[in-house]
């Protein structure tokens, strides 16, 4: 008998029961599509029948630009190249590579809110005073 495939997808449904877990068996690959940076998968959660590209919720979601060349821009900008030379070099207008450095801003925000969630469960109160649990 075949096994199922776990994805390492979560469910996006916030009102499905599996919202956020990963490889529960609830998720399957429902299609597939090429894009400039490769193959991109289409899932569907079998609980909720909720629908969802693998790229969701990241910062290439609904980009028209490859993830190369978006990370190298990044990259760049990481080692204080000037904007106007990025742009030259990569051949794309100085705007687009700011909303795309507002896209990694607001992202790494949200990764960093939750993580910091996570270790202030984790931290005892009784240890540290001034950090409540959530």
């Amino acid at each position: 008998m075949r096994k199922v495939k776990d994805w390492n997808q979560p469910c996006p449904n916030k009102a499905c029961n599996c919202y956020g877990q990963k490889n529960q068996g609830n998720i399957r690959c429902i299609s597939s599509y090429m894009t400039q940076s490769g193959k991109r998968r289409v899932f569907e959660c079998k609980r909720c029948g909720e629908m969802f590209s693998e790229v969701r919720d990241t910062v290439f979601f609904d980009l028209r630009t490859s993830e190369e060349k978006v990370m190298m821009a990044l990259k760049m900008i990481l080692v204080k190249v000037n904007l106007s030379d990025i742009a030259f070099v990569l051949g794309i207008t100085e705007e687009t590579i700011l909303r795309w450095l507002d896209r990694a801003y607001q992202k790494a925000q949200e990764v960093n809110y939750h993580r910091q969630r996570r270790w202030l469960v984790i931290i005892s109160p009784g240890r540290y005073p001034g950090y409540a649990l959530i």
